[in-house]
């Protein structure tokens, strides 16, 4: 996934830059589909805790909404007061590419980074960090730390984005609607 991230740092083109993302993020859900501890743990079926509109409500809404707010501008506030640490940004995408890209490629986004940053570094560090707070700050710092390329700021953002996530996935004990929410996170802010 890393290797992915620096490839697609030197492209100057739209299709390029997706096609490494897309890769990466592929190519490690491919790697947890072929080692079959990695694929019963990644993909297995979890049970809502609580009745499905209550989770919607509660976390998606919720997290989309408190991202619309602050993501931009706290984002903002905090590159410009320490310039100089993106490495990258993402790609001005136009047209189909720009619709499949929201659609199919934030989908893609939400749903890797959610099975690797969630559910996989959840399971791998419970036996040394227990499932509270410490386990929450590391797999939110794992999340912000794969958002090297883009920023003091986003990486700020992600951290708390993440910190959220990790919380809702552990009320709620299943992994999707934290990809909905996700998903609709990112689609509200590229549109």
């Amino acid at each position: 996934m890393v290797a992915s991230q620096l490839v697609r740092l030197g492209q100057t083109d739209a299709m390029a830059w997706l096609f490494w993302d897309y890769a990466g993020r592929l190519g490690a859900l491919a790697v947890l589909v072929a080692i079959p501890s990695a694929r019963l743990i990644a993909f297995q079926r979890e049970e809502l805790r609580v009745p499905p509109w209550k989770s919607t409500l509660a976390i998606v809404i919720g997290l989309v909404l408190v991202e619309y707010l602050f993501d931009e501008r706290l984002s903002s506030a905090i590159d410009a007061a320490i310039p100089g640490t993106k490495l990258g940004k993402y790609p001005a995408v136009q047209g189909p590419l720009h619709a499949f890209d929201v659609v199919v490629g934030l989908a893609l986004v939400a749903y890797h980074e959610e099975i690797v940053f969630r559910r996989l570094a959840r399971r791998a560090l419970q036996p040394w960090l227990g499932d509270g707070s410490l386990m929450v700050l590391v797999t939110s710092l794992l999340f912000a730390a794969y958002h090297w390329w883009s920023g003091i700021g986003n990486i700020t953002v992600v951290f708390l984005l993440g910190v959220a996530l990790m919380l809702g996935y552990q009320r709620l004990k299943s992994l999707w609607p934290i990809v909905v929410a996700h998903y609709l996170m990112d689609v509200s802010a590229f549109l």
